[in-house]
């Protein structure tokens, strides 16, 4: 019955109060992401991407990126696709805090999906990466920028004693 429940699950998730259950919902996705049954990946998937285009969820589906990053590696196109879907919908939050771990990972990740067979894993995999180096470019500055300010009192006092 476990497979039939997670359908049901995902399919009502539209309908769900996002702010109420999506935080009880993630573990149980979560544990179907890993599982050995494709139909399961692929359910939890598609309840993945429902709530990853709600920006509050980003951090919080930031956790399974270790295992969405796993999946890009699937044989099944679809599964990839939806991987990929879930990765640019987190990104639409500017402010995701621990993807600086795995933005590193997940373009290396998706070079190789650029000689994809199915076009739609190309292009997802292409615009993903785009939007992964954008999202480096700007925590860079934020991170040099940070740097920059927490030196320049040191620098000014050191300026104005000589």
């Amino acid at each position: 019955w476990e497979l039939p429940a997670l359908a049901f699950l995902v399919e009502i998730l539209d309908y769900l109060d996002g702010k109420k259950c999506h935080e009880s919902v993630l573990p149980i996705l979560a544990r179907h992401l890993q599982s050995q049954c494709p139909e399961s990946r692929r359910l939890a998937l598609r309840g993945l991407i429902v709530l990853s285009v709600d920006p509050s969820m980003a951090d919080s589906i930031c956790t399974l990126s270790e295992h969405l990053l796993e999946l890009l590696h699937d044989g099944d196109g679809d599964v990839v696709r939806m991987a990929l879907s879930v990765f640019l919908n987190m990104l639409q939050d500017k402010d995701i805090e621990g993807f600086c771990f795995t933005s590193p990972k997940l373009a290396e990740a998706l070079q190789p999906l650029f000689d994809n067979d199915n076009t739609h894993v190309q292009l997802l995999s292409m615009r993903l990466f785009r939007e992964v180096m954008e999202w480096l470019v700007e925590e860079g500055r934020k991170t040099l920028t940070a740097q920059v300010q927490q030196s320049l009192v040191p620098l000014f006092f050191h300026l104005h004693d000589e």
